[in-house]
């Protein structure tokens, strides 16, 4: 017991150190005599992190709401002076980045309103037959560019909040009586979330999918708006946040909502205010928003999920969360901050995870010698035998994760198995861990080698 105690101190230990917070400091984004800055969106795109808000100054370097970060330093992306909102979307379409959002007057330009098209010069209008006349978030989704918003018109022609541009024109994709504030890419079919209720007089409340050629509802809606999806690539299901409560399918929500493909799940209780973004980090769920509350903890503005429940992520962050994504190997997490993990930094921080401390939790059991893994050969360049004992006569998970902390794959384990062959010749070389996890708790890690 006393072995037991010093491991898991030792544990504790390593797992403090290895996941911190990095200020931006003298990097961070801001506007000269206001405190009010913000960042709304990240998109990463030819291995930069582009970065929208309400911002206008890294250092000496001015952005004007709009620039890319190169892990070194920030550059501005043409003249992005505008009036009016800020950004909501960065997307690259034919090799071309749009932008979108609130905003009017684009660089100056008074036939640049909500949605603009830099060439690597100059700012240009999509399209000839004018601008829409309302906020725009995008999507390239197939061969066209998707666009859903707050405008009812492109130039004088009707779309009703949604529509496709091609790269030389737009196209009708049926009416939506309210906004689009999301999209995702979905099992090959595009969905989108928002303030409607209805496609065309067809009731989808909130989010619908869209398979290529027409509009269908999601397991009968939600009873509130939709804020930010996100794809779990891995796990095969789709995050919505925003502010609801219930499912068409009578599901108790709050905030927050897992989406298979056919049913609708709670994700560990959820929050007590809207969820802003949604992001999959070293395989772990992400959630920010204005939020105090996760489940039942004090938990405000961000939380990782642990399989079971809410965590804070390090010592916190200091105010709303807007954006997130995984840019080398770190968490970008952009809002309305001044301070992360005791840090200051103003609307931009990093959260890091060392690849080596991924899936080392507190809830480790001890590691008896019916619970340990045993892998053989290790190292392996072909077929590897992976033998483990469940403590409970239950199905459980056996999951491998790379030396990025990505989930790799994943094995549903019987209750009556006790071993997995696996093929890794087609691997790419390097450390992979693996993890077996049995109602959500994980009670055993080996790291093993493919040469």
């Amino acid at each position: 017991m006393k072995n037991l105690f010093v491991f898991l101190l030792a544990l504790t230990s390593y797992f403090s150190y290895s996941q911190v917070w990095k200020s931006f400091g003298a990097d961070s984004l801001y506007i000269p005599g206001n405190p009010t800055s913000y960042i709304n969106i990240f998109k990463v795109i030819n291995s930069k992190l582009y970065a929208t808000g309400a911002f206008m100054k890294s250092g000496d370097t001015t952005l004007w709401g709009f620039g890319n970060w190169d892990s070194t330093k920030w550059s501005a992306v043409g003249f992005t002076k505008s009036y009016g909102g800020g950004g909501f979307c960065i997307e690259l379409f034919q090799n071309k980045i749009y932008y979108g959002g609130g905003f009017i007057n684009l660089s100056d330009n008074d036939i640049i309103d909500y949605l603009g098209c830099w060439n690597d010069t100059t700012w240009q209008p999509v399209g000839s037959i004018g601008s829409p006349n309302g906020s725009v978030r995008a999507i390239s989704f197939k061969d066209k560019l998707y666009i859903g918003g707050g405008f009812g018109y492109i130039g004088s022609t009707y779309f009703n909040g949604i529509a496709a541009w091609d790269g030389s024109q737009w196209h009708h994709v049926e009416n939506f009586d309210g906004a689009v504030s999301a999209f995702a890419i979905f099992n090959n079919e595009l969905y989108a979330g928002g303030f409607f209720t209805s496609v065309s007089g067809t009731p989808a409340y909130f989010i619908a999918r869209y398979d290529g050629a027409q509009w269908h509802d999601v397991g009968g809606g939600l009873d509130g708006y939709v804020k930010s999806l996100k794809v779990d690539t891995v796990e095969n299901v789709l995050y919505v946040g925003g502010a609801f409560f219930n499912t068409g399918d009578n599901t108790h929500v709050r905030f927050i909502a897992k989406w298979d493909g056919s049913h609708w799940y709670d994700v560990g209780g959820g929050f007590n205010q809207d969820v802003e973004t949604i992001e999959i980090y070293r395989g772990q769920l992400y959630a920010g928003g204005y939020f105090d509350t996760a489940g039942t903890q004090r938990i405000p503005y961000l939380a990782k999920f642990n399989g079971n429940n809410w965590e804070q992520v390090g010592s916190g962050i200091g105010n709303a969360v807007f954006a997130m994504a995984e840019y080398k190997d770190e968490l970008y997490v952009g809002g309305q901050f001044k301070h992360a993990g005791g840090l200051a930094s103003s609307c931009i921080a990093k959260w890091y995870i060392h690849p080596d401390s991924v899936n080392v939790t507190t809830e480790l059991q001890a590691s008896t010698k019916e619970q340990q893994i045993k892998i053989y050969p290790n190292p392996t360049n072909g077929n590897i035998t992976i033998e483990f004992t469940l403590p409970e006569k239950q199905k459980a998970l056996l999951k491998i994760y790379n030396s990025k902390g990505e989930l790799f794959r994943k094995f549903i384990v019987a209750e009556n198995e006790n071993q997995k062959n696996i093929d890794t010749s087609k691997w790419a070389k390097g450390v992979y861990y693996c993890v077996v996890e049995q109602k959500g708790k994980r009670f055993s890690q080996v790291k093993f080698i493919v040469e």
